[in-house]
């Protein structure tokens, strides 16, 4: 699964644009699974615990941003879509706020080459007066270490009720292609193609070159 769309690499004035947007949108489908380790609220089971859970999410690719500022080159682009599609919920909404409600993130420190991909969806409740259950994810990870937690709020007539609500965090987490079993190198190759890239270049920019001697 790779971020299929353009991007703008701004480490100096000397460094142009590579690549330009596509004018049409590009949904990136990207899948987690992994296994409830821990629980915390009243919202779950015990019996959960151990349970095998997969969160799907697209994002468009084409609709991105960018910046870069002191050294941290940030792009984001917006989730469209999430739900749980393995495990306990299965076809839980995890967005109910609509497209928007939830963003990708990918930081690189260009001094370290350090790289650091995230995706978060909402937990609010979609109006002043909804009563029911609220799923969200929030997801980071370095390549190395990845945190996937899953958030359920209840809310009471738009009041939150802590006794419903908690977070199930999972462990053993991996990239999988959606639809199928097939591991991916890591989750933050999973999540985009231009993390590697920008990890390159950082390393090429600290190294230096010997100039060749003119004839």
């Amino acid at each position: 699964m790779k971020l299929q769309s353009a991007f703008k690499l701004l480490l100096a004035s000397s460094v142009a644009a590579c690549c330009a947007v596509p004018a049409y949108a590009q949904s990136v489908d990207t899948e987690f699974t992994g296994t409830i380790s821990s629980l915390q609220g009243g919202g779950w089971s015990n019996s959960d615990l151990g349970h095998s859970v997969t969160l799907d999410f697209a994002y468009d690719a084409a609709s991105q941003t960018s910046s870069f500022s002191n050294g941290l080159y940030v792009i984001s682009a917006p989730i469209t879509s999430a739900s749980i599609v393995g495990g306990w919920g299965s076809g839980i909404n995890l967005e109910p706020n609509g497209p928007g409600a939830g963003t990708v993130t990918d930081t690189v420190n260009l001094n370290t080459g350090a790289v650091t991909a995230s995706a978060f969806t909402s937990a609010d409740a979609p109006h002043s007066g909804f009563t029911g259950n609220v799923f969200g994810l929030s997801l980071i990870t370095d390549g190395i270490n990845t945190t996937l937690d899953v958030v359920r709020n209840a809310f009471v007539d738009g009041t939150p009720d802590p006794r419903g609500s908690g977070n199930a965090f999972l462990s053993n987490v991996v990239s999988v292609v959606p639809g199928g079993q097939a591991p991916e190198i890591d989750p933050a190759s999973a999540l985009s193609a231009l993390t590697l890239l920008l990890g390159g270049l950082a390393v090429i920019r600290g190294k230096k070159f010997a100039k060749v001697p003119t004839a």
